[in-house]
This record gives C-alpha cells, sequence and structure tokens, in this order.
C-alpha cells in the first residue's frame, strides 16, 4: 500500500510582487533552458519544434510565467509558450530547480495547453479539444492529463475528455 501524495499548493503573486515569478529564475532563464532543451516532444502537427524555438527567440511576451506549484518542499516554476496576440498556449512547462540551475521536470504540448495544480500533489494539463469548425474562442470540449510526482519525476496518470470546460461546474456550484 502506498502513502498518499502530499498536496500542491499553487501560489500566485500579486502585481506588486512580480520578484514572486521570478524565484528561482527569471523568464531569461528559463527562456534560455527552453531554448538548450529538445523541444520535440512538445511539438505538434499545428507547432513545430522549429515555430516553439522561433517564439522564443524572437517574441519576449511569448513566454507566459503561470502559477508556481509546490510538492514535498519542492517549488516548481510553471510557464507557457504562447502566441503573442492572443496568448493560444501550445506547450507548456513545469522548471524546477537543479543544484542552482533551471531544469525542465515536465513538458507538455497541445492545442491551447496549460498545466496547473491539481489535488493530492498532481500538475494538470488541461488542453483544449478543437472539431473542425469550432471557432478559436470555443472549443468542443477539454482533454485533461493528470501527472504524479513520484520518485522525483513526474509519470501521467489518468487522462480524460469532457465536452465542457471542467472548472464551468465550480461556477456553477457558486
Amino acid at each position: 500500500m502506498t502513502s498518499p501524495a502530499p498536496a500542491a499548493t499553487a501560489t500566485s503573486p500579486s502585481i506588486s510582487d512580480e520578484q514572486a515569478w521570478e524565484d528561482p529564475f527569471s523568464p531569461s532563464q528559463v527562456r534560455q533552458i527552453l531554448l538548450d532543451t529538445d523541444l520535440s516532444q512538445v511539438a505538434t502537427t499545428e507547432n513545430s519544434e522549429a515555430e516553439i524555438r522561433q517564439y522564443l527567440t524572437d517574441c519576449d511576451k511569448c513566454l507566459i510565467a503561470l502559477p508556481g506549484y509546490e510538492i514535498a518542499g519542492e517549488k516548481f516554476q510553471n510557464y507557457s509558450v504562447s502566441t503573442a496576440g492572443d496568448s493560444y498556449s501550445f506547450a507548456s512547462f513545469a522548471i524546477r530547480d537543479d543544484h542552482g540551475k533551471p531544469e525542465v521536470a515536465l513538458a507538455v504540448g497541445g492545442t491551447d495547453v496549460y498545466l496547473s495544480a491539481g489535488k493530492e500533489g498532481s500538475l494538470v494539463a488541461q488542453e483544449a479539444v478543437y472539431q473542425p469548425d469550432d471557432p478559436m474562442c470555443c472549443p468542443s470540449g477539454w482533454s485533461v492529463r493528470m501527472f504524479r510526482y513520484q520518485d522525483g519525476q513526474f509519470i501521467q496518470a489518468d487522462s480524460f475528455e469532457s465536452p465542457i470546460d471542467p472548472t464551468q461546474d465550480q461556477k456553477i456550484g457558486q
């Protein structure tokens, strides 16, 4: 019998506390580690590795910091690579501190994909699912992949698709 994983907590700094996004690594440090990483694992038919590299190289506003994540005393910084105009995300990363150097702990690619803290020590990758006639504003559903942190690495756990935004249920009950 395995013991339950420690709960994860998401942290979101206030606008006046911009340095919290950069602890321990600044966006420029994260950008450099991503450029030094094999990005073929997050490439899709819509966004090639070369296109992702071009966004990272040419667009300062295309690397977006997401709320951080902490589990078992280890902090992860979450980032997405997105288009500048509409913040359409096509790759997301969890970055950890590896003895003072940034390291990619988890990389996911997809269609409008974002990482967020889940329950019981998990990270959740939420991705929009578009049918051919869906406008960019309105995907037909969502794909959710959960990743558990175990023995110093993220391992894919459950995944499912939903015809609605999973956060919509939370809004209905409020």
